[in-house]
This record gives C-alpha cells, sequence and structure tokens, in this order.
C-alpha cells in the first residue's frame, strides 16, 4: 500500500515558517513519485496528540457541559497548519491516502473529564453512539474540504495512558464493542466506505489484538490492524498474519529519536532500515513514521519531551518565526526513501533467501514487473557479496551501516 508519515499540527507549524518557495519545495520532495520521495500514505492525528501547539478535540466544551447533538463539533483548528498542507499534498501526489486516529475522545465523553491519558479515565458506555457519531463528522467534514479520509483506527495506543498528554485506555473487549455495537454500524449507516482497523499499539501486544479480532461481531467491521514499534518484535504481525490471514498489517507509527544511539544519524538509519527490512518480512503492507517536520528543539509538543525527530529539521527562529530547513535531512527520510521511490502501491514482497549472518535484505516485484531488492549492511565492517535475481548478478560493497536498492527492469 505504501509509505507515509504524519503531518501533526506541531509538522504544519513548522513548514509554515518556512518562505513559500520552500515549502512548496520541501512538499514536492516529499511526495512527488517522480523527482521526490513519492510519499503516498498519511496518518493524520484526530484533534491533539503529544505534537501540537496545545491540547484539543473537535468539540471541547466548559467542564460539566456536554453536546450529544455534536452541535459545537468543528474542524476549525485543523485549517490553520493541517488542512492547507495535506490539499498542498494531495496536489503534488493525488494517489495520497489518508487514515485517521483518535489520542483521545472529547473530556465530556470520558468517565475522568480530562483528555489527559491517565486523569481521562475511559469512554463512557453511554457516549459509544455518540462518538461513532463524532467519527462521521469527522470524516464528512474532511471530505467536504476535499480531503477523504481512507481508513481509521479507533484509538491510539489502547494500552497506554500517558501522565502529560492526550490518550485513553482501551480493553479488548471495549474495542470489539465499539467497533461492533457503534463505529461500524454508524459509518455503514451513513454510508461511508471507510475502513477500520485496530489496535494500533505495540507489537508486544499481539494477544490484545487476536482478543479483539476473535469478537464474533467486530471481525465483519474490520479491514486490517494498525502497530507501533515501540515495543515487540515485527513478527507478532505475522503471527497475527496466520490466523487472519485477510487482513493488512499496516505499521502506522514507527518514531526515532535520541534513545536510539542518541539520536546519531549513523544509529537512527542502522535502526531504521534493520527493523524496515524485518517489518516487511512480516506481512505488513504499510509503513507510516511518526511526525514529517520538527523545530531544533524537536517540537513543538504539549509536554517536556525532546526525544523524536521528525524526517525533517527546521530551525525556527524564537523572534522573528521564519524557519529554515537543516540538510542534510534526518534519517527517517533516507530509510523511506530506500523503499518509496522504488516499491509502488501494489507491488508484492517475494521470497528472498540469503546466508545466516548475512546482510538484512527484502524483494519486491513491482506492478510494472521490476524487481526491487533493498539492502542493508547491519554490520560495522564492509560486506562483499553478489545479488542474484534469476539470470542477473550485482556486485555489491557495502560500508558498515549502508544500504542499497537495486532495481531490476
Amino acid at each position: 500500500m505504501g509509505f507515509g508519515a504524519s503531518l501533526t499540527e506541531s509538522s504544519g507549524y513548522v513548514i509554515s515558517t518556512l518562505p513559500q518557495e520552500d515549502r512548496t519545495a520541501l512538499l514536492q520532495a516529499l511526495f512527488d513519485p517522480e523527482i521526490g520521495l513519492g510519499l503516498n500514505l498519511l496518518r493524520q492525528p484526530m484533534g491533539s496528540p503529544d505534537f501540537a501547539l496545545s491540547m484539543y478535540t473537535y468539540d471541547d466544551l466548559p467542564e460539566g457541559e456536554e453536546d450529544f447533538p455534536l452541535s459545537r463539533f468543528s474542524i476549525d483548528r485543523d485549517r490553520r497548519f493541517i488542512i492547507p498542507y495535506l490539499k498542498e499534498a494531495l496536489g503534488v501526489n493525488p494517489e495520497l491516502l489518508i487514515m485517521a486516529s483518535p489520542w483521545s475522545p472529547p473530556a465530556w465523553m470520558k468517565t475522568g473529564q480530562s483528555l489527559i491519558g491517565i486523569e481521562g479515565g475511559r469512554l463512557r458506555e453511554d457516549c459509544y453512539e455518540v462518538y461513532a457519531r463524532y467519527f462521521v463528522k469527522f470524516v464528512q467534514a474532511y471530505a467536504e474540504e476535499g480531503i477523504p479520509i481512507y481508513a481509521v483506527t479507533p484509538q491510539n495506543e489502547i494500552l497506554y495512558a500517558p501522565p502529560t498528554y492526550p490518550g485513553m485506555l482501551m480493553s479488548a473487549e471495549e474495542q470489539a464493542r465499539f467497533v461492533s455495537e457503534a463505529l461500524g454500524p454508524a459509518f455503514k449507516a451513513a454510508g461511508l466506505g471507510v475502513k477500520i482497523f485496530c489496535y494500533d499499539h505495540n507489537w508486544d501486544g499481539k494477544d490484545v489484538v487476536l482478543e479483539i479480532l476473535r469478537h464474533p461481531d467486530a471481525l465483519r467491521y474490520l479491514s486490517g490492524v494498525a502497530w507501533h514499534h515501540y515495543g515487540g518484535a515485527p513478527s507478532a504481525m505475522s503471527e497475527v498474519h496466520e490466523h487472519f490471514p485477510d487482513l493488512e498489517m499496516w505499521v502506522t507509527e514507527a518514531g526515532n529519536g535520541r534513545w536510539i544511539g542518541r539520536g546519531s544519524f549513523s544509529a537512527t538509519f542502522r535502526e531504521g532500515m534493520r527493523e524496515a527490512i524485518e517489518i516487511f518480512r512480516n506481512h505488513a503492507s504499510a509503513l507510516i513514521l511518526w511526525n514529517i517536520a520538527l523545530d531544533q528543539h524537536n517540537g513543538p509538543i504539549v509536554f517536556e519531551n525532546t526525544a523524536n525527530h521528525g524526517l525533517v529539521e527546521i530551525v525556527v527562529d524564537s523572534g522573528s518565526r521564519k524557519g529554515r530547513i537543516r540538510e542534510p535531512y534526518r534519517s527517517g527520510w533516507y530509510v523511506l526513501g530506500h523503499f518509496s521511490r522504488f516499491v509502488k502501491r501494489g507491488s508484492y514482497r517475494i521470497e528472498s533467501n540469503t546466508l545466516a549472518g548475512s546482510v538484512g535484505h527484502v524483494a519486491f516485484v513491482t506492478p510494472s514487473g521490476e524487481i526491487v531488492v533493498v539492502v542493508h549492511n547491519p554490520f560495522f565492517s564492509t560486506q562483499r557479496g553478489v545479488v542474484r535475481i534469476g539470470g542477473s548478478s550485482v556486485f555489491l560493497e557495502l560500508p558498515s551501516g549502508a544500504a542499497a536498492t537495486i532495481v531490476v527492469r
């Protein structure tokens, strides 16, 4: 299906600080399939994640008030730093597909009456139906802006209640019930062909995924499983695939930053390539990294955390609020590029073998019949070898940590 990242409010804000010509050039470099990375997927937060200028949803109310008719629902907050760039990205690449994930429902829909995960509690049972209509209104409002939503997940990171930013715990039973009793029927009644992916959390929660999928009424509304990479191993996707081979496996958030080799380019690139190869060797059909762009402090963010990297670092002057792109780009840009520029939507992974303990690799056949092989040297010494594809052979000499993409036409 493709490759992408997230155009968070933080990303949109720092992009807005660039001169117009630099903004245009950056979006072309990201999304243009001919001259750029050709990214064709975006995962958009519904309301604020941690990377935003402040916390918000689309129906925030004074404490003690409720809005079951959703009469005060509005996506106006997104019109400043998100919607304009989504439209421009779609103009650069009309094949772009957008999925959406909420970090929290409006506070009044939660037992704890707070957006913050650890304080907010869970989705009120009497709010299942209104929260499903909230999703419908979001999809319809974005469609009116010319931005179609391809898929949603019911909740970001259902097993984590963050102490400092929006979030919400959701058990397997709660998610299965919300999908089967509210969200799925609401989409069907509204005539929306939006896909629903469950879970949206780490590989180490495989048993939770299986519990959701084994719910008899939820499965009929689900098209896939969304995964994150912060815990567990990619093999979890293969284990779920064995039980549910018709479901898509998407990695919807794979961030990197200071926790990997103190954030050095070499360490984050090495880890990113190693993991991306394993992701596609374990039945994933999509890889979406985290923020498209962040500033020199790895923000803005709603709490004190500067660990994450964007694909691009934009240095924003604190006085003038004018920005400039720092080059080279962050390692995630190049990790995606080794795949996204060559492995087109509709490609299939094909089997590729190697000697044990050798370089990492994954191979694809594209819709046009090209064979694409991505090779990465994870070792701390140069590796030399031959890649054989049918009757063709390519000699490679890969320095430590280096990657190569081979295309056979």
